[in-house]
């Protein structure tokens, strides 16, 4: 059995170059074509009557592009919980370096623009900077993908891939259209060789992509998750796909307390059987886990998940147990320079696990936040600056509301009611895309070494 190399497509493992085409990882709404956008939307029955709504402003486009082609300068300050509170704290309010009083200096190896450092069993965040600063996620958004799908999609279930599932953009594990795959085979290449081909097929067999969408906003909503507004599950960039390092690591937490995420992440490797379609065959191959450079590197590891785009640039989430403590890091717009993400992780939780057990926590990952008696006018637009404003080294105060914003509004689910049923909790999404939003072609992932995506 041959050796896998990542981010080749069935078409190119095959030489069938007719299986390229279309990937439908998009937004909810109608598919892109070359003429302008009009205004689509996704709305979904609601199932639960207690809701709050929360209003989210997406950076300003500045091409015409369905998504960025390179980091916003600005990234937009992140909002208050439906009662107006400040999700974890008043302190995570602050933009800027967020640490307890007394502590060292961090590692000078860190260079993420925004990052949470939590104790995952206690909730109590020990360091962060930006965290509620709106960022672009990359594929750390499949842990999200995941956390939403898994219960709706058992382990041994048979998927029949699709064309667009098989010539999905970006980085791809290799699936043949027409094969079949089980639901097991897929998660591994999620998260092993982070195939957005195995998103797209996942996120069909779920019910459709719109529908995974719908239902991974309303599991973010669910975990009080409210900086976070998802347009595709594999984490390809769209204009108002954003999150914050607060949130990603109220979604890691939410992970591992399931074991089949814990299982497919954990896996060092993975192989598919050769297959044959009536789109062609291919043949049999192996393929490495992306993140054993920390799972076997660094002691204690649990689990980490890598993602980069050219919005979001490099991305990061993992997790160890060391000293009776489950801690998790969450990187957002990082650099793999002066030293890669893993290691830039393993100084700070080697930082984290040296603090004195005295030290104040700056803030505790909360859960979702109801509507309290402070929301009963409108919920404040969390794309507003809270606390101090930002130095120009940290962000822009012109950021928070950029003229010519899109909006969408999304109504949040506030009971688990849709989890503990199993059905799709309360959710209406409006998108109004700007009319500078031209031709629609989503732009790639940059292809990158086997080693990362």
């Amino acid at each position: 059995m041959r050796r896998f190399t990542p981010f080749l497509n069935a078409a190119a493992l095959s030489g069938l170059a007719a299986m390229a085409g279309t990937s439908a990882l998009a937004a909810p709404g109608p598919a892109a074509t070359s003429a302008p956008l009009s205004a689509p939307s996704a709305t979904v029955t609601p199932t639960v009557t207690a809701t709050a709504t929360v209003t989210l402003t997406a950076p300003r486009p500045t091409g015409p592009g369905t998504s960025p082609q390179a980091p916003d300068p600005h990234p937009p300050a992140g909002g208050l919980a439906p009662d107006g509170s400040v999700p974890g704290g008043q302190q995570l309010a602050r933009r800027g370096f967020i640490l307890p009083a007394g502590a060292k200096k961090l590692p000078k190896s860190i260079t993420a623009k925004a990052w949470v450092l939590s104790d995952l069993d206690t909730g109590e965040i020990l360091a962060a900077r930006d965290p509620h600063g709106r960022y672009q996620p990359a594929s750390i958004l499949k842990t999200l993908t995941a956390v939403t799908v898994l219960p709706h999609l058992p382990g041994s279930r048979v998927i029949t891939v699709s064309k667009s599932a098989a010539s999905a953009e970006g980085s791809a594990v290799g699936l043949l259209a027409g094969a079949h795959y089980s639901v097991d085979q897929l998660f591994k290449a999620l998260f092993l060789v982070s195939g957005n081909d195995a998103a797209q097929a996942l996120a069909e067999a779920n019910g459709g992509v719109a529908q995974t969408v719908a239902q991974m906003n309303a599991e973010a909503a669910r975990l009080g998750a409210y900086d976070t507004y998802v347009q595709t599950p594999s984490g390809l960039d769209g204009w108002q796909q954003l999150t914050s390092a607060y949130d990603m690591s109220l979604v890691l937490r939410a992970a591992l307390a399931n074991p089949r995420f814990l299982a497919y992440d954990q896996a060092r490797k993975a192989s598919y059987p050769p297959k044959r379609s009536r789109f062609g065959s291919v043949g049999g191959y192996e393929f490495d886990n992306q993140s054993a450079d920390f799972l076997d590197g660094v002691p204690g590891a649990l689990v980490a998940k890598t993602g980069y785009t050219d919005a979001a640039l490099h991305t990061y989430i993992c997790a160890l147990q060391r000293g009776g403590r489950r801690l998790g890091i969450v990187f957002l717009r990082n650099q793999r320079w002066p030293v890669d993400q893993y290691q830039q992780a393993q100084a700070l939780f080697e930082w984290a696990l040296a603090l004195p057990r005295s030290v104040q926590p700056v803030g505790k990952l909360a859960g979702a936040i109801t509507n309290g008696p402070a929301s009963k006018a409108a919920a404040p637009n969390p794309s507003t600056p809270i606390g101090s404003s930002p130095t120009p080294a940290e962000g822009h105060p012109k950021a928070a509301r950029p003229d010519g914003a899109t909006q969408a509004t999304v109504v949040r689910p506030t009971s688990a009611a849709w989890l503990q049923r199993g059905a799709l909790a309360a959710i209406s999404v409006t998108v109004v895309i700007a009319a500078a939003v031209g031709a629609a072609g989503r732009r790639r992932l940059r292809r990158r070494s086997p080693r990362r995506r």
